[in-house]
């Protein structure tokens, strides 16, 4: 009786044990995780502060994942109602995220996907540098080189930049730009055209080069700095305007960042191109050299602005992603 009783208990222990690993382990299946993706506030001493400007905060996360690829975000693109963001790295890869949002519409995390080399882009050296990207009349990309400057047209394909690029025609004036002073932001038009602007290269004192036109050929353009900001990304609206972000600071010091409105109306060959203030980052908001900027619309028909940081593959500077719903 004694070596049956033992034996009974040893049993009970055992079933005990698998029956909680067992529920443990359909927990943690059933709960998704983001390893590397921590949801941060707006503002760093009034947590509930949700509002700077034109912008309503709509989450933010800090990004640290786990893969030496990761980092140096300076272009970006969302898909599908806002659930799959493609970021683009000054290495020439393409990085995949889902993202999530919780009850309130609000971004609360987001899972590394893949990370892939984007072809044409040149390999890992110094000519693999994307800055911006734009979307093309045909449904394709263009995608704006810094270092050895250049433009690339990919044609249009299930995920950005998958297929095999063209070279296209190199706006006049833009070989003169120093290596990491090139073009910045790109942004479509209402006009079916492709707005490129120049971070630092001045065409008279407080004006700095764009181009407008159809990647055969470029009007060169003026745009109009705000000292002493310099713009590092643009997206365009459903509306047909523009909204371009400008940094304040180094990319290794960033000290604020313009968020800035261009009406599809001054778009006119010639004419200088002039911004309205919608806000600014600056501390203690959160700041970060926001070098990307995408554009969607929300179930209500709101535009939805989604900033993300190009943080120079530092492994103690995290990659912030924030979203904000443009007010009126």
């Amino acid at each position: 009786m004694l070596w049956r009783s033992s034996t009974q208990t040893a049993l009970y222990w055992l079933m005990r044990t698998f029956l909680i690993l067992t529920v443990l382990i359909s927990a943690l299946a059933g709960a998704p995780t983001h390893a590397g993706s921590k949801e941060i506030s707006l503002h760093k001493g009034l947590g509930e502060q949700n509002r700077v400007g034109r912008l309503f905060f709509r989450g933010g996360l800090e990004l640290t994942f786990d893969d030496p690829r990761f980092g140096g975000i300076s272009a970006m693109q969302i898909e599908l109602g806002g659930r799959t963001a493609y970021l683009m790295t000054d290495r020439g890869d393409v990085v995949d995220l889902t993202l999530e949002y919780n009850a309130a519409g609000n971004l609360s995390g987001a899972t590394l996907d893949d990370i892939r080399p984007v072809i044409g882009a040149g390999g890992r050296g110094l000519d693999s540098a994307i800055e911006a990207i734009a979307r093309m009349p045909d449904g394709g990309w263009l995608v704006a080189f810094e270092r050895k400057h250049r433009l690339l047209h990919f044609p249009r394909s299930v995920k950005p930049l998958q297929t095999v690029p063209r070279l296209l025609n190199t706006p006049v004036g833009l070989e003169r730009a120093r290596s990491e002073r090139g073009i910045e932001a790109a942004s479509a038009t209402a006009d079916r055209e492709i707005l490129l602007i120049a971070e630092d290269m001045p065409t008279s004192r407080g004006f700095t080069f764009a181009w407008l036109g159809d990647g055969a050929r470029w009007t060169p353009m003026s745009y109009a700095l705000y000292q002493p900001y310099r713009p590092t990304g643009a997206t365009l609206l459903a509306n047909g305007d523009i909204v371009v972000i400008e940094r304040r600071g180094t990319a290794a010091n960033p000290t604020g960042t313009r968020f800035a409105s261009l009406s599809k109306r001054q778009l006119r060959p010639g004419a200088p191109i002039q911004t309205n203030e919608i806000a600014r980052l600056d501390p203690p908001f959160v700041t970060a050299n926001f070098e990307a900027i995408a554009s969607a619309q929300g179930l209500q028909g709101q535009t939805v602005l989604y900033v993300a940081s190009d943080n120079e593959f530092s492994p103690s500077q995290p990659t912030v992603l924030m979203v904000f719903e443009l007010l009126p």
